[in-house]
């Protein structure tokens, strides 16, 4: 071969290559320039973004169309919107957790479920395993996981099962519904009471737990719980009255089985009931013998209907006391002599009747008093808000923030910051230093970190005050 041939050759190879590194260049350009600002997609791109799109667009719409309708108590209609949802989108744990809490709502707090049974309560279940699976820090899935456990073991008392109570308060714990900040709460809550006490509680947040550590943990089962909501239903009014053994206390109810089965609103206006007070409380409060206490009980149903009883009376609206406060009377006149009651904190004060004025304020529960205590030395129990504010009450309470359940841990937070502003207008600057620093150490932990500033501030502004 030629030399110059050679060379042309050579030539020809060395062009090519630099063709090829340019055209390497140009394309990794375009690619830096389409990763920067992006690149419009491709038809067949725009089809499946557009697709996504929608489907998104149509399950949020759907989601917020079940809620409305959630909000006016159209349970089925909510549920069914959520069911549609699902077809968009399969692995949503927001869907999956609304059907567990709608479908619970319509098993408990509608009007009878027609063919209500167990498989519908393990549909529930499913549906919140499902959410949890695809969230496991899901809260309040967990919350209503274990509250579709509390509805199971309600079931369980009216069939006097103490294998099934237990075993679903066990099952709501394993699957996180009782993370451990929550079985201090309980515990603090069932510490504040005397041995042998009564205590009614609000619902799932304080009953739940509390049961769960007598029937799981037999943590203070000297204590009889009652959730106050629940007092209505004539069966748990029977449970009640006879226990249940080695799990649930029985309480004195002065009704006959006929009684019970029969309640129903009563007739009534306000009037005076004068309860008796023990020998006790007599000599601890420097009482007269003939002392009680007087609770004036007002009606807390109203019809429409008008009524007069007797001919030329003018005709007035019927007014009635309902089964719960027929109840929670006949519990109070029954067993005050008895036995200390107690009400949580975390009672709607809707369904105490005018009770709480004789309310001790101890923290978290307030103990009934045979005197009005407003405004007097007893209004607080000191020394027991002091049991109750100790740093190792509060050891778990941090783990809030990583095991939240925000249905019932707000609440929770601030009962306690409620419990140390209780201090300061009772102690001195140098025992208010105690409790300020246990409350920064143990409560301020950035959790609800308003709530928890303004506390310290109220807490701090007394002070050299």
């Amino acid at each position: 071969m030629y030399p110059s041939k050679i060379i042309k050759k050579n030539y020809t190879i060395l062009r090519n290559i630099q063709v090829f590194i340019i055209s390497f260049i140009l394309l990794l350009l375009i690619f830096m320039v389409h990763s920067a600002f992006g690149q419009r997609n491709s038809p067949l791109d725009q089809t499946f973004s557009s697709t996504e799109e929608k489907q998104s667009i149509q399950e949020n719409s759907l989601k917020a169309k079940a809620l409305d309708e959630f909000k006016k108590e159209h349970y089925t209609e909510a549920i069914h919107l959520l069911e549609k949802a699902l077809t968009f989108c399969s692995n949503d744990a927001e869907i999956y957790f609304y059907l567990g809490w709608f479908n619970h709502y319509r098993a408990y707090d509608s009007r009878p479920l027609n063919g209500y049974n167990y498989s519908y309560s393990k549909k529930i279940f499913n549906y919140l395993d499902k959410a949890i699976s695809l969230n496991p820090n899901y809260g309040d899935a967990k919350y209503f996981y274990g509250a579709e456990c509390s509805g199971n073991a309600f079931l369980a008392m009216q069939n006097q099962d103490a294998e099934q109570l237990k075993y679903f308060y066990d099952l709501a714990y394993k699957k996180g519904a009782y993370p451990d900040w929550l079985i201090e709460f309980g515990e603090n809550i069932l510490n504040s009471c005397d041995k042998n006490a009564i205590l009614f509680t609000g619902g799932n947040a304080d009953f739940d737990i509390c049961t769960y550590l007598q029937l799981c943990q037999k943590f203070r089962t000297d204590i009889t719980i009652i959730p106050i909501g629940n007092i209505d239903r004539p069966w748990y009014v029977q449970f009640l009255k006879r226990g249940l053994k080695a799990c649930v206390k029985k309480v004195n109810i002065n009704l006959t089985d006929q009684q019970i089965m029969d309640i129903h609103p009563y007739k009534w206006d306000t009037t005076t009931v004068n309860i008796n007070v023990s020998e006790k409380d007599k000599r601890r409060f420097g009482l007269k013998p003939e002392h009680t206490l007087s609770w004036i009980v007002k009606p807390d149903l109203v019809s429409d209907r008008l009524q007069f009883k007797i001919m030329g009376e003018t005709a007035k609206e019927r007014r009635y006391l309902s089964p719960q406060r027929a109840i929670l009377l006949q519990i109070v006149e029954d067993n005050f002599s008895e036995r200390p009651i107690y009400f949580s904190n975390f009672v709607t004060t809707a369904f105490l009747g005018g009770l709480n004025d004789f309310f001790q304020n101890g923290g978290l529960v307030s103990k009934l008093l045979p005197i009005k205590t407003i405004g007097t030395d007893y209004e607080v129990n000191l020394s027991m808000l002091e049991k109750l504010l100790q740093k190792e009450n509060f050891q778990n309470y941090i783990h809030i923030k990583n095991t939240d359940i925000p249905r019932i841990s707000k609440p929770i937070c601030i009962g306690y910051c409620n419990a140390f502003l209780m201090v300061q207008n009772y102690w001195k600057e140098d025992n208010l230093k105690k409790w300020i620093d246990c409350y920064k150490s143990k409560i301020q932990i950035n959790f609800q970190p308003e709530i928890e500033q303004e506390v310290l501030n109220l807490l701090e502004s007394n002070i050299n005050h």
